[in-house]
């Protein structure tokens, strides 16, 4: 089927650049779109932000960010602006550089700090990038919804500062709305541990995203014999999963294991704590419950029987000493 405008709507009608449906549209979302027709409406008035959001029923913030686009690609200008209404020119931002550190401070160094993008270097990325334009407008259909600011510069941030490719970008947006979890606080923070991780590739992300897969299954089970009651672990217990059961390879027997030690010797729940039990066992080479409990029965023993020893020496000694050092009675002298 086919569709075009009624002939009719054409006799009244007001002027949309070209630019704007060749470049803009499949950028926009709907709030922007509404904007612009409203001030292509009336080409002579001059609108304020609460004229537009009373008019529209947005929010003043909405209508200053969907205003914010159009100015910043020279779509719109604002009333006594002296800007010709060209994009400005854009200089990428890089992270200032991490000092230098002794050698005995290395570890304390701070990390680098990475700037957010503002509006105007996301409009400017968007008009000079075909990548990122067009990686902004799969995003929206893969989130379901259009990407404002927020979205805009959390997406560009994990591209721009952490290196992260539209194709892993997309994964990574994907897994997170399969998860039920599609704010872009949770998108920001996984997309910086994967960074961190140099999940880079769509190869990687793949294998990320199966080993993420069986880590929640593994919690569920997890939540069934324990008294925790996140429902997905948290961004810091997450690493300790994936160290014990991928670097590590303990079983879920093990780790339950060593979440019953916490328990016994801990007053709350502490990863770190099953962290170091867990990297005793398998300095040692235990890979079962049972290897775990005989090492603890031997020990036991051991302890025992050096108890029972120094017991029967200490016995023997006092059995010796009074055969040997009998007793010697003296008569007291009479005055």
């Amino acid at each position: 089927m086919k569709y075009t405008v009624s002939a009719s709507m054409l006799e009244n009608g007001f002027t949309v650049p070209n630019d704007i449906a060749d470049k803009h549209l499949r950028l926009v979302g709907g709030e922007q779109i509404k904007v612009l027709l409203l001030l292509l409406r009336h080409p002579g008035k001059d609108w304020s932000t609460d004229d537009i959001s009373s008019k529209l029923k947005l929010t003043r913030e909405e209508v200053e960010d969907c205003l914010q686009y159009w100015i910043l690609t020279g779509v719109i200008a604002e009333s006594g602006s002296t800007d010709d209404g060209k994009p400005k020119e854009y200089i990428p931002k890089k992270p200032a550089d991490k000092p230098a550190a002794k050698p005995a401070e290395k570890e304390s160094a701070s990390p680098v700090e990475y700037s957010r993008p503002g509006q105007e270097e996301i409009a400017v990325r968007i008009s000079e990038s075909k990548e990122i334009s067009g990686m902004f407008a799969d995003l929206q259909q893969i989130l379901g919804r259009t990407i404002g600011y927020d979205g805009q510069c959390t997406f560009l941030l994990l591209h721009d500062r952490f290196g992260l490719p539209p194709e892993v970008i997309y994964m990574l947006a994907d897994y997170c709305v399969k998860n039920g979890k599609s704010g872009y606080s949770y998108i920001e923070a996984v997309g910086k541990n994967w960074a961190h991780d140099e999940i880079d590739t769509v190869e990687k992300a793949a294998e990320k995203i199966e080993s993420l897969g069986k880590t929640e299954q593994f919690w569920k089970k997890f939540l069934l014999a324990t008294s925790l009651k996140n429902p997905k672990p948290t961004q810091k217990q997450l690493p300790y999963l994936e160290k014990w059961l991928y670097r590590q390879k303990m079983s879920f027997e093990m780790i339950l294991k060593a979440y019953e030690e916490m328990a016994d010797h801990t007053g709350g729940i502490s990863f770190a704590y099953m962290d170091k039990v867990i990297d005793g066992w398998f300095a040692s080479g235990f890979t079962s419950v049972n290897e775990v409990e005989n090492a603890k029965k031997t020990k036991a023993e051991a302890r025992s029987a050096a108890a029972d020893s120094s017991a029967s020496y200490n016995l023997d000694n006092f059995v010796k000493n009074s055969i040997n050092n009998k007793p010697v009675y003296k008569r007291k002298k009479k005055k």
